[in-house]
């Protein structure tokens, strides 16, 4: 297979599942919607002394169901699927009383670390940073059952702030009977400049008969950490854009935190550029390549490190559909079972 069919075929793949926004009457809502998204991957993935891996995937695929009950009140149910199995991605309801003050109820995104935070279609799934998934398996960001509430003044330099209440635990029904808390402060600066701030914190339960309640916890676990946004058109037709974070915490993944040994400290950083080409033509409205670089090293006081260098192309046809194309060097330093190597990956995507 020459890689000058590989687009071709991806796109059949994904015109096949392909279904548009429908509006469902209801007379419980003011409104609701029903959305469709499916991402197909290419990937190239290199190793010395290995055999070359080349394969097709589904990246994600899913079913969203966005819905208004009343003017300041609506919500989201949204299941996603992936090759090993089906589950609910986002299931919240946010009501907002006033202009200046919101609540969200329900399974969602935690108010840390912006890389997570940011959606797979403003910041490219190619373009996640691996440092990313080690903060959803400490459980510090990523998606969790809870409650937030969203303080926004509007008046600056006032920031909006987010805190959230969360279960903490990579369950639905959580086993450990203790809470997460985190904390966003969001300045929003001239310039089209947004700063922003994060704090959270948790801790693990277990059951131990030789205490006295029966019941020991751990010590707070915590993360912080500050990110920085930044967009500017140049002309009419040519736009820039500037992301990058820093985040510190307990790694307690690597320590015995139920008996009372201190956690690690943690390291991450990454950083995106990009520029974006406005090309006024029917078939492709816009092309952006972009480079970004991160690095995830587990202890501050170890040497072991693994940096992570993306180069991004990507289409915007105009519709819902849109190529990318992305070079990735993986970049371990002392790393165990890690080595260097550089992927080669296509994507195609359609939101609906």
């Amino acid at each position: 297979m020459t890689i000058r069919r590989i687009p071709f075929i991806l796109a059949l793949l994904a015109a096949s599942v392909c279904v548009a926004d429908v509006d469902v009457e209801n007379g419980n809502a003011e409104s609701f919607t029903l959305s469709a998204y499916l991402k197909v991957r290419f990937g190239q993935f290199g190793g010395s002394l290995e055999v070359p891996d080349r394969s097709f995937m589904v990246e994600s695929a899913g079913l969203s169901a966005d819905f208004r009950v009343t003017g300041n009140t609506e919500g989201q149910l949204q299941l996603e699927t992936r090759p090993e199995d089906i589950y609910v991605k986002d299931c919240f309801i946010e009501w907002q009383p006033l202009n200046e003050l919101g609540l969200t109820l329900g399974r969602f995104k935690k108010p840390f670390c912006l890389n997570t935070m940011l959606s797979r279609w403003d910041l490219q799934s190619i373009d996640h940073f691996a440092g990313d998934g080690e903060l959803e398996d400490l459980l510090y960001s990523g998606r969790d059952i809870g409650a937030m509430i969203v303080v926004s003044p509007g008046i600056d330099p006032l920031p909006e702030i987010s805190l959230g209440v969360f279960n903490g635990s990579p369950d639905f029904e959580n086993q450990d009977n203790e809470v997460q808390y985190a904390v966003r402060a969001l300045f929003r600066l001239p310039m089209d400049i947004e700063l922003g701030a994060g704090l959270t914190s948790l801790r693990f339960g277990e059951t131990d008969l030789s205490s006295v309640e029966g019941y020991v916890v751990s010590s707070r676990q915590m993360a912080y950490g500050a990110d920085l946004q930044f967009s500017r058109d140049l002309s009419g037709d040519f736009s820039m854009m500037m992301r990058g974070e820093y985040i510190r915490g307990d790694n307690w993944d690597l320590a015995n935190v139920m008996a009372g040994d201190p956690a690690p400290d943690f390291q991450t950083w990454w950083c995106t550029a990009g520029i974006t080409w406005l090309t006024w033509r029917p078939s492709i409205r816009s092309i952006t390549a972009s480079v970004s670089y991160g690095s995830w090293k587990p202890d501050r006081n170890e040497a072991s490190r693994e940096d992570e260098l993306t180069v991004t192309l990507e289409l915007d046809t105009g519709s819902p559909f849109t190529v990318s194309a992305a070079a990735v060097s993986h970049r371990p330093s002392e790393m165990l079972f890690e080595e260097e190597r550089m992927d080669y990956l296509l994507e195609a995507a359609v939101d609906l």
